[in-house]
């Protein structure tokens, strides 16, 4: 089975339903260079290049993509919007997990993104580009943009909880989750100060001082340099733990806040399938901005395909021929490249899982 047959259903589906409003030719690009890249494991051109299906050679398939991350006609961010309206489409009246972090790659770049969780992974919504301490607005406001531009995505009665880590917990975030009707579940830094029912004073750290302690706290105050915020406080140090779990909520304050707050690593497991173990984007020389948005709304459309076709796979019962039996190793990342490679070198078309958009 040739590289066109496979990925001509993700071209289509590329340009049918996911990127409807793109031009044609730019999304014929971006299915095209995204399904090379899935099955090259490399953000690198010279590393897509020789995979990308077609006549084309592949310095001129190199010469294409170079010219695609430089085209500012094509608007990265709001593709990308258009890519999280049509894929929570389908997505009303269900509980979505968004995590929001911000990644860096190496020295040169970090990203800001918002993403929801999906089969312990997670798949992007939306991520700006920027140089490291020059994000193009103030970050509070650049993560309060992100936000309403993620809620105006979303489909009706969709249930939405916000997890991020200590250094994006911050009162401007709890404000903007509260005028969106949002859920929040943010990870507090330990000088975080708490007011108390009695009006007493501490920091977050002491509610938990030692290992085996816990503290479940409702209506209490929290970020004095803020006004003091209404919210619910959890602290919990688990007698093998490293440190404890400080986090803030709306939702009641219980040991099912650490286990929801648990699925925030889902996020790092992503950064590590666009990085060392996937993607390899610290590998890319694309440090412009403006062209590092374009290449990471490739790299989120190739993690689209991975994660879809792994979920195809689960839900055929075909990890069995990937890995052993009494070992589940392969995330639903790493099972969908193997089931793209597979159906590349081999003619088992049966070993193949067809393309599909991830269920709600």
């Amino acid at each position: 089975m040739s590289a066109s047959e496979i990925l001509r259903p993700w071209q289509r589906a590329v340009k049918c339903n996911l990127l409807p409003c793109l031009h044609a030719h730019q999304a014929k690009a971006l299915a095209l260079l995204s399904g090379a890249m899935a099955l090259a494991g490399s953000c690198c051109a010279a590393a897509i290049a020789p995979l990308a299906p077609g006549a084309a050679k592949p310095a001129s398939v190199r010469r294409r993509m170079e010219r695609l991350l430089a085209n500012p006609r094509l608007d990265a961010v709001e593709a990308m919007l258009q890519l999280s309206r049509s894929l929570l489409a389908n997505w009303g009246g269900r509980k979505l997990l968004l995590i929001l972090d911000e990644t860096p790659k190496a020295n040169d770049l970090r990203c800001m993104k918002l993403s929801v969780a999906y089969h312990k992974r997670t798949v992007t919504l939306l991520s700006i580009c920027y140089p490291p301490h020059r994000p193009p607005m103030p970050l509070p406001k650049l993560v309060r943009w992100m936000l309403r531009q993620v809620a105006a995505c979303l489909p009706e009665q969709a249930t939405v909880t916000l997890l991020a880590d200590r250094g994006l917990c911050w009162p401007t975030i709890i404000r903007q989750c509260r005028r969106l009707r949002w859920y929040y579940l943010l990870r507090l830094q330990a000088e975080t100060r708490v007011m108390l029912a009695e009006g007493t004073q501490r920091t977050v750290s002491e509610l938990a001082a030692r290992r085996g302690t816990h503290c479940f706290l409702s209506d209490v105050r929290v970020f004095k340099k803020a006004r003091w915020l209404k919210a619910n406080v959890v602290a919990v140090w688990e007698p093998t733990g490293k440190q404890p779990w400080l986090l803030v909520t709306d939702s009641f304050a219980s040991y099912a806040c650490c286990r929801s707050y648990c699925k925030r690593t889902w996020c790092e497991e992503s950064h590590r399938d666009e990085k060392s173990h996937g993607l390899n984007w610290q590998q890319s020389q694309v440090n412009q901005p403006a062209h590092a948005q374009r290449l990471v709304l490739l790299m989120a459309l190739a993690s689209l395909l991975c994660i879809a076709t792994g979920a195809a796979a689960l839900k055929r019962g075909l990890r069995r021929f990937f890995e052993p039996r009494a070992r589940r190793l392969m995330s639903v990342f790493r099972l969908g490249q193997r089931c793209l490679e597979h159906g590349v070198t081999h003619d088992q078309p049966l070993l193949f899982c067809s393309i599909a958009l991830p269920p709600p």
